[in-house]
């Protein structure tokens, strides 16, 4: 009986399934991505987690004969030794050729299988494309994840700060701490710049009267001579009056 063993029937009988996923999952080992509808790329994809699962387990000695054996026999892939010559190429060389980049079992085993050694499951990707002009089917892509292509979620919850002696939270009295030491640096800096600041004027307010008591001890020379030019025009002020008196007597007489 198959209670609970839903499989995805894709209009296709048992055998012509099979035998699509088997070519969907080859195509897939090889070229890394695949194009394809969404349904039938959902399909694949258990198939091509289960693969690479068994690629896992083969890597230990014990099994791996065991485990590379029933990956052939689900992709449908036997393995190939004897390669004729063919257009003046050995036969050598062309099983090289297909052993590099046709050989499903070997690609699985040896450079996919590999990647997954720290990764428990989700070892592919589907990603929808919207759908597809004539039939409107949704297409999708199907293709390998990548360590650095999905980090771990972290939860953006901010964490709990844990509480103190008094029963207060770590984090605030942390922040009262900063805040302290900051009004503290800050009237350190207003107390020095007031004390500057008096500083200058008192200087401002000495250096005048210095100049000036200097200016009138090396100076005299000038003062007596400001003296005379002061009294120069008294003198020819009183000129000017007697001029006019000396004027009037003459016409008298």
């Amino acid at each position: 009986m198959r209670h609970r063993k839903r499989t995805a029937k894709l209009g296709r009988t048992s055998e012509h399934r099979t035998a699509l996923l088997a070519n969907l999952v080859c195509s897939l080992i090889k070229h890394r991505r695949i194009r394809t509808t969404l349904a039938k790329a959902k399909a694949a994809r258990v198939v091509a987690d289960k693969m690479v699962t068994l690629g896992k387990k083969g890597q230990e000695k014990d099994s791996s004969i065991q485990c590379r054996r029933l990956v052939a026999a689900r992709l449908q892939q036997q393995p190939r030794h004897h390669f004729a010559k063919h257009n003046g190429v050995s036969g050598k060389v062309r099983r090289d050729e297909w052993r590099q980049n046709e050989d499903v079992v070997r690609i699985l085993f040896e450079d996919i299988a590999p990647g997954f050694a720290e990764r428990n499951g989700g070892y592919t990707r589907v990603i929808k494309l919207g759908r597809r002009r004539g039939d409107a089917a949704e297409m999708a892509i199907l293709e390998w994840v990548k360590d650095g292509d999905t980090p771990v979620r972290e939860s953006k919850k901010a964490p709990k700060a844990k509480a103190g002696k008094t029963g207060e939270p770590k984090a605030e009295t942390e922040t009262e701490e900063t805040v302290e030491e900051s009004t503290e640096e800050t009237a350190e800096e207003v107390a020095k710049d007031t004390a500057e600041e008096t500083v200058a004027e008192e200087t401002a307010e000495e250096e005048p009267a210095a100049t000036e008591e200097e200016v009138a001890e090396e100076d005299p020379a000038e003062e007596a001579a400001t003296e005379e030019t002061s009294e120069e025009p008294e003198a020819k002020s009183e000129k000017s009056e007697d001029e006019p008196k000396a004027d009037d007597d003459k016409k008298s007489e």
